[in-house]
């Protein structure tokens, strides 16, 4: 049985790993867990086991050494997520091994796999105008005026009129006014379509290997030659 600390960093755990190594606790005895991994930092304590987390459940971790609640595992958890570290404290309560005996660790590697996201890049959509000539046949009315002389027959029309000068009252005069129609562009605005973008995330599966080693132990029998003669 044992108990386990939460650590805010590396020269933290630097600080609890040498206390309890000189409080007389075996490095065998001292376990680390991280989200992170600190294998590099735990070289100066070769024997200081490491377990690397990557959303496994906590309880599950500690399973071979202490019972964990909920309520700490959540607590445990919170403190990973947040790139603390966890440090188990496994207290010796065992009976001394016999004399003539010895323990040996075996230990295997472990994958363990963490995503980033990265930028790949973005997606840049622009509007822009461009122009373009249209051409179309437009009909336009315009007056023209025909002027035509024909005789009268039958017998000559004596009219009565006045023999003075008509002076400046146009009564001689015919005033016909001309008009044509006169073609005006106006531009319109209309909305012909629309543009949706969106955004989706697809999921696809990427094989991944890594190289593991995995302790074991070979036994082989020196004989000693002299007890043979």
């Amino acid at each position: 049985m044992g108990h386990i600390e939460i650590i805010e960093d590396e020269r933290h755990l630097q600080e609890r790993l040498q206390h309890h190594i000189d409080s007389g606790v075996p490095e065998n005895k001292l376990i680390v867990v991280s989200n992170r991994g600190v294998e590099g930092f735990l070289r100066d304590y070769p024997s200081v086991e490491e377990e690397m987390a990557g959303g496994r459940d906590i309880a599950d971790i500690f399973s071979r050494y202490i019972a964990v609640s909920d309520e700490k595992a959540g607590q445990y958890t919170d403190a990973l997520n947040k790139g603390e570290l966890l440090l188990y404290i496994e207290n010796d309560t065992s009976a001394p091994a016999a004399a003539d005996e010895e323990t040996i660790k075996l230990r295997k590697e472990r994958l363990s796999v963490n995503k980033d996201s990265v930028n790949k890049g973005e997606v840049v959509v622009e509007k822009y105008a461009e122009s373009e000539i249209e051409e179309f046949d437009v009909p336009v009315n315009m007056d023209n005026v025909t002027v035509e002389r024909r005789p009268v027959e039958g017998e000559p029309l004596f009219e009565t009129y006045n023999q003075t000068e008509d002076g400046e009252d146009d009564l001689n005069v015919i005033r016909i006014p001309i008009t044509k129609e006169r073609i005006r562009i106006i531009k319109e605005q209309v909305v012909t379509e629309e543009i949706i973008v969106r955004k989706e995330v697809i999921e696809k599966t990427e094989h991944v290997s890594g190289t593991v080693r995995r302790e074991d132990i070979r036994v082989s029998e020196v004989k000693n030659e002299d007890l043979d003669k």
